[in-house]
Order: structure tokens, then sequence, then C-alpha cells
């Protein structure tokens, strides 16, 4: 009997993209206003969406934005790593695009936790703070992505967060240089500035545009980025019923 490689490694093949050039930035158009009309939806069904984005800040929202946002980092790169485990073995020049990218975003918690210290709450504290349950669901979420679906599904994560980055954060740290002041978003700002410098959206988009091998992966970039806003949702819906002013919620 003839031996076969047994071996289902694609990535050693340089394949043709699906998507040409020109073909890319027209899906990459689609998949921006698809996701616009998810900002405008997020803003309408949202309680307090835009709320970092005001004069007067609520303290103790705030301070658990910084610690779910310093733990939903912490676990992201773990489940991102994972699925990058998985890309090495699809397309090469996709995984060396994501492993550069994770570089640049792997420590990122702690410019989060550096602006938790100048609201009083410490790196310890923080750590002590078990995350909230639907920060873990999302990671559950990309785990089973990675595992049962397609790695795909785990970069659309990274497209909606670094694109509504883009489009939402720079307002949110303007409105608190202002409410909180500069000295107090320190950390923000400068996650923001790496962002924006690297353009961390576009190269989001170079490594999804690889995945892209069918009419069919488009139709589902789009039910991913549905999904993760959704678990994104509950996770703000929660954090709004706890820490949410009182008269916002009777108003």
């Amino acid at each position: 009997m003839e031996n076969t490689n047994r071996l289902t490694d694609t990535a050693l093949l340089r394949r043709k993209p699906f998507l040409s050039g020109e073909d890319s930035k027209r899906v990459k158009q689609e998949i921006d206003t698809f996701l616009d009309g998810k900002i405008e939806e997020w803003n309408a069904t949202v309680p307090y969406a835009r709320h970092l984005e005001g004069s007067d800040v609520n303290l103790a929202y705030y301070k658990q934005t910084l610690v779910e946002h310093a733990w939903r980092i912490r676990l992201m790169r773990t489940a991102q790593a994972n699925a990058l485990h998985k890309i090495t073995r699809i397309n090469a020049e996709a995984a060396q695009l994501y492993a550069a990218y994770q570089d640049e975003e792997m420590l990122h918690d702690t410019l989060f936790v550096k602006d938790a210290e100048k609201v009083g709450i410490s790196a310890e504290e923080i750590f002590a703070t078990e995350p909230n349950f639907n920060t873990r669901l999302l990671a559950g979420y990309l785990y089973f992505v990675a595992e049962h679906e397609k790695p795909l599904g785990v970069i659309c994560y990274s497209y909606l967060v670094e694109y509504t980055t883009q489009k939402i954060t720079p307002k949110q740290i303007k409105a608190m240089s202002e409410s909180l002041g500069k000295d107090m978003i320190v950390g923000q700002a400068s996650h923001l500035n790496t962002d924006l410098v690297e353009d961390h959206t576009q190269d989001m988009w170079d490594i999804l545009s690889l995945f892209i091998e069918s009419e069919q992966d488009i139709v589902d970039i789009k039910r991913y980025l549905a999904e993760i806003q959704e678990l994104l949702k509950m996770f703000f819906v929660d954090l709004y019923e706890r820490f949410g002013d009182e008269a916002a919620k009777a108003a």
C-alpha cells in the first residue's frame, strides 16, 4: 500500500486569496456599514451607552469598567493565543499578522490597571475581584468558536473591538479628559493612541480578509459580529443595573 501524507496542516501551501484587492475594499465597506448599524442599535438599546461621553461620570460605574477591561484583556489574550495556534495550521501569513497584533496588545491590561490605581483600585484588588459572568461567557464563546467552528469568528471579535474603538473611544477620551482630568486617563489614552497610530482596524481587516474563502464566510462574519455584540450588550446592561444612577434608572 502506498504511503501518503497524513498531515492536514494547510499553512504550508500559499493560496491565492478569495478576495481581490478591490473586492476586499468592497467587502470591508459592507462590513463597516453593518457595524455602523450595530453601533446605532447599541446606542438605542444599551442603557448608559454614551455615559462616558457625558460631563458627569458615575464613578462606581466607571471604576467597574476599568476592572472589567483589565480582566477582559487578560482573558482575551489567552483565548486569542489559543486561536493563534489554530491559525498557524491554516494560514501562515494570517498567523504572522495576528501574532504581531497580539504582541502589541498583550500587556495593555496594565494600562487600565494604571488608571484604576488613580481612582483608588489596586492591582491586587482587581485580581481579587472575579470577572463579570458575561465577561467569562464571552471568553468561553471565543474558545468554542475556535475549537468547533473556525478561527475567523475569533478574529471577528478583534475587528469589532478595533473598529468600534476607532469610532467611539476618541469621544470618550476627550470627554473624560474634561470630566475626570487628563492625568486620570493616561493609560486609556495610551491604549487608544496605539490602536490609532498602528491602525489596528486595518491590521485586523488584513487578517480577516485572508480567512474569507467564500460568500458564506461574509455572511458568517456578520453573524459572529452580531453574536459578539449581544454578549457585550449583556455585560453592559448588567453593569448598568448594578452601578447605574438610581435617578437615571427611574427616568
